[in-house]
């Protein structure tokens, strides 16, 4: 299998190292006294009236080294199971788009409610979309609660493990109990997590309350935890993407700390979006070389402390489903994926993660696929290396109708599903039909003909009452 390694075995010592001075030196700001009491008891350093914690390096070294290597997260089936950790990579969506793009009229408009309907629908039937974010923010529901219509939407449209974030403590409270409705019980979703609760570090260094009491309430339950960071060069970390990426551990393994201190047993997997400032336009850039180059070194620093690891990937600045798009999304992509990240998240966005594309995600399906081709890379056997088969075929021979052809050749070569390989004058006969006309296509399809693994009835009411009991708040 091929891999990148951007850092030396010297180079992640460095970063590793000057993450824990940045963490004993200059400290996280904690907004929640539970915590900063039990990160004192284990010895950290705590100014409750700043509600900043110095954290000394063999705390940072103990969670570090006692951090789960590996979880699993299941389908609704209970059965299928995807892996978080170790050699793995898997790839999903990624959220909360407040934008949604019409490809026919080249418009946007605000997300709905049945706009994230549809798109979670598509993605639990595409096959190379493994775990799901939230990939929309509808804009036709309260706004207090608009994480639990996101949740509700996600499981009742896809049997895939739910990735999403909450607000506050009761928004975890209530995604976990819509959760724990489907499976059968808390202590079942424990054993069997179909969900991992999202939770964002402000960079530089700070968490908020509300953030603090999400995290706490998910480790204190055993249910994973997606430990978001995402430092910008220039803007909110250092220029040097050296410093971007050491104040991205930092705050990284300040998570692993809180974890440690609440439940030592707790899953939890860091989800880096490290990126770049464009300084002319002062914004974020997430289809950039430093924005793969960062997420391919954080791989091979989860690696080296032998945790799972997440970010982003297969994402774009462009604002249409145009070149810029492609290349954008492939080179995301492949970087972090050859580096050894666990979980890849971006398809199915465009425009620095602001807007969704039923289009995109279809064409993005596509690119994941291309890229876990050349992830996979291939075998050299004596039965590969075809030694015999060519001797037998011999020189101006042909391959074509040789049995070792056709044992070898659905492995060997990838098939596209909307790629277009055909000659210029069969493709104009068809209807000249682009790329993403072609994605419509297969996305109408997906939604007139696909069927999701259906809600038990109990759990769709319970789910729904805990919606109607926040509305009536």
């Amino acid at each position: 299998m091929p891999s990148l390694n951007l850092l030396s075995k010297r180079q992640r010592y460095a970063v590793h190292l000057t993450s824990l001075d940045i963490l004993q030196e200059v400290g996280v700001i904690v907004p929640y006294e539970e915590v900063l009491q039990k990160l004192e008891v284990v010895g950290a350093e705590v100014d409750y009236k700043n509600q900043l914690v110095r954290i000394p390096q063999h705390l940072a070294e103990e969670a570090l080294q006692k951090t789960p290597h590996r979880f699993s997260v299941y389908h609704r089936d209970l059965k299928t199971r995807k892996t978080l950790g170790g050699d793995e990579t898997h790839f999903g969506t990624v959220g909360f788009a407040t934008n949604f793009y019409d490809a026919a009229s080249r418009t946007y408009r605000r997300v709905t409610v049945q706009d994230l309907a549809n798109a979670t629908k598509i993605a639990d039937a595409l096959d190379n979309v493994e775990l799901y974010m939230c990939m929309g923010s509808p804009m036709d529901v309260p706004h207090e609660i608009v994480d639990r219509y996101m949740w509700a939407t996600a499981f009742e449209n896809t049997s895939k493990p739910i990735i999403n974030e909450a607000m506050r403590k009761e928004g975890a409270f209530d995604a976990i109990e819509m959760a724990s409705a489907i499976v059968g019980g808390m202590e079942e979703l424990r054993k069997k997590p179909i969900m991992l609760l999202l939770i964002s570090i402000t960079s530089p260094l700070t968490y908020d309350r509300a953030t603090l009491e999400a995290f706490v309430e998910a480790c204190k339950l055993g249910i994973p935890v997606f430990v978001n960071s995402g430092p910008m060069a220039g803007a909110t970390s250092p220029v040097t993407l050296a410093g971007t990426l050491a104040l991205n551990m930092a705050e990284f393994t300040s998570a692993l700390v809180i974890r440690y201190v609440v439940n030592k047993n707790a899953p939890l997997i860091i989800g880096s979006w490290a990126r770049a400032m464009d300084v002319r336009e002062a914004s974020a850039v997430l289809g950039g070389p430093e924005f793969t180059m960062l997420h391919a070194c954080v791989a091979n620093m989860a690696h080296y402390y032998g945790i799972p690891s997440a970010g982003g990937g297969v994402l774009t600045d462009s604002k249409s489903l145009d070149a810029q798009m492609g290349y954008e999304k492939a080179l995301t992509g492949v970087l972090p994926a050859l580096a050894g990240l666990n979980l890849i998240c971006g398809m199915g966005l465009i425009a620095s993660e602001n807007t969704m594309s039923l289009e995109g995600l279809v064409i993005d399906n596509e690119i994941v696929s291309i890229i876990k081709k050349i992830v996979g890379g291939f075998e050299i056997t004596d039965e590969t290396l075809a030694f015999d088969v060519i001797k037998n075929v011999g020189p101006k021979g042909s391959f074509i109708r040789e049995r070792h052809t056709l044992e070898h050749f659905r492995k060997e070569i990838w098939i596209p599903k909307i790629t277009n390989r055909t000659f210029p004058e069969i493709w104009v006969k068809a209807g000249a039909k682009d790329l993403w006309v072609k994605a419509k296509e297969e996305a109408e399809k997906i939604l007139k003909s696909h069927q999701v693994l259906s809600l038990p009835k109990d759990a769709k009411d319970k789910i729904m009452n805990i919606i109607k009991k926040r509305e009536g708040v």
